[in-house]
């Protein structure tokens, strides 16, 4: 599994040696639960369009990638986002989560998301819409980052991890141990542990990955986080 202990830990000390801040972003999180709090409107996108920018979201080397161009695709499916925002917010009596989420129900609001940057799954790379999701519902929606993480498909991706923290048996031990290194005064109430485990186990895992295949022989084999085997080809 990639959602262990070990990788979590390795995922913090990667968060850590790249200078990215030990609070692991529960700063943030305060103002992106209040530019929701009163629905997905202009304002909120504005705010939103900020973070995403901070965030290395837009830039990128197709168009749209600037904040005016965004801005202005967004601004368009304002009204189908928070229709999305409203019947997902409806189906839980408290913050949304992965737990009880289905991808059947969450799907439509990534795919809005993913076409305000990109309308080509082909081509088009997962991160803005899962960034621009985990502002939505950080609980619900895992960040996927070319640097950290990697790329995957993200409806896979999303199956896969819900399915992995769902089976994974040590979830308050890996909660304890983030909140013991979280540098914070105090932690937000709805800090997205489930989420933030998924992403730091991650990148614990995607980097211990990536140190090993530079020391094994041409075709060794690789695990990606789907589950499927990849050879690497010897180098030219």
């Amino acid at each position: 599994m990639i959602i262990c202990l070990e990788n979590l830990q390795a995922g913090v000390e990667w968060w850590r040696t790249s200078n990215w801040g030990m609070d692991i972003i529960n700063s943030e999180y305060e103002g992106i639960y209040k530019a929701r709090a009163s629905g997905l409107t202009d304002e909120w996108w504005n705010n939103t369009v900020n973070l995403l920018w901070a965030w290395k979201a837009i830039r990128s080397r197709r168009a749209p990638n600037t904040k005016e161009e965004i801005k202005r695709r967004g601004g368009g499916r304002l009204a189908e986002l928070g229709a999305q925002y409203d019947s997902i917010r409806a189906s839980s009596k408290s913050e949304p989560n992965i737990s009880d989420s289905q991808w059947d129900d969450t799907s439509e609001l990534f795919e809005l998301a993913f076409q305000i940057k990109c309308c080509d799954r082909k081509i088009g790379s997962p991160v803005f819409g899962s960034k621009m999701c985990h502002f939505i519902f950080p609980k619900v929606f895992p960040v996927v980052d070319n640097l950290a993480t990697g790329i995957f498909d993200y409806e896979f991706y999303w199956r896969g991890m819900k399915d992995e923290w769902q089976r994974f048996n040590k979830k308050e031990e890996a909660i304890a141990y983030l909140r013991s290194v979280i540098e914070s005064p105090e932690i937000h109430e709805h800090y997205p542990f489930e989420t933030k485990i998924i992403e730091l186990s991650h990148i614990g895992y995607a980097h211990a990955q990536l140190a090993s295949s530079a020391e094994m022989p041409e075709y060794g084999r690789l695990h990606d986080p789907r589950g499927w085997e990849t050879i690497r080809e010897p180098s030219s």
